[in-house]
């Protein structure tokens, strides 16, 4: 008998050998060591602030001065949470003043344009599992709130023509800048498509398709995504 027919027969319970086994298995399986409270939770604490120094070791001494020897410029006050961004091409980045960027984020470019752009401006937070693909430039204002997962793209990625799409990349007439302007909210899991620019203090919601430019101060969804409402003064006082 092969293993393979050992472990069918084990998981069949077919001879009374078997079903000991599988007992056995079981009882591996949902064996736990004892955990007393009071002896363990001060480990959990220990390891946890071991693992939150290792990390900040790891940002200062390594992560961010790696960022800042590749972007073009980088200013003051760099939080790089949680590791160092991906990033593809050559892609010039400018990163303002106080900005905050998840090591779990993707900067990408191509090779459409020659001097591609990226620029976020101060204090805008971009967080887990972000993708920015510039082709030729994307911007982002200050106090911008990139909320997890979310896509921003100046470019389709590949040609709508299907001919094209087989033998040939993105060329210059498929690309249209982005600008997403200051105090900017863009929710969980957003898509922002090429030639989009987002208006200033505009929130757009969670899983929105952003495919056309949205005016400053208003509470967009959907998609396509559109705008719901206006903010209004009401809403600013909630926020306070």
């Amino acid at each position: 008998m092969g293993i393979q027919d050992l472990i069918l027969a084990v998981k069949r319970q077919e001879t009374p050998t078997a079903r000991a086994l599988y007992r056995l298995g079981k009882a591996v399986k949902s064996f736990e060591v004892p955990a007393p409270r009071a002896v363990v939770e001060p480990l959990y604490y220990a390891q946890q602030s071991a693992r939150n120094a290792a990390g900040e070791v790891a940002r200062l001494a390594w992560n961010q001065p790696l960022f800042r020897a590749r972007c073009a410029s980088v200013g003051q006050r760099l939080n790089l949470f949680d590791g160092l961004p991906y990033i593809y091409g050559h892609l010039a980045i400018h990163v303002g003043d106080d900005c905050a960027i998840s090591g779990h984020t993707s900067f990408v470019t191509s090779k459409v344009f020659d001097d591609p752009v990226l620029r976020i401006g101060d204090r805008t937070y971009i967080g887990w599992m972000v993708t920015i693909s510039a082709a030729q430039r994307v911007e982002l204002g200050c106090d911008v709130k990139v909320a997890n997962g979310v896509f921003i793209t100046d470019n389709p990625g590949h040609p709508l023509d299907a001919q094209r799409r087989r033998t040939q990349p993105v060329g210059p007439e498929d690309v249209r800048p982005v600008r997403i302007e200051d105090d900017v909210w863009l929710g969980t899991n957003v898509v922002v498509l090429p030639g989009v620019t987002i208006g200033a203090r505009t929130v757009v919601g969670a899983g929105a398709v952003v495919t056309r430019d949205l005016p400053p101060d208003v509470l967009a969804a959907g998609n396509p995504a559109k705008v719901i409402r206006p903010i209004t003064p009401e809403d600013r006082a909630t926020d306070a």
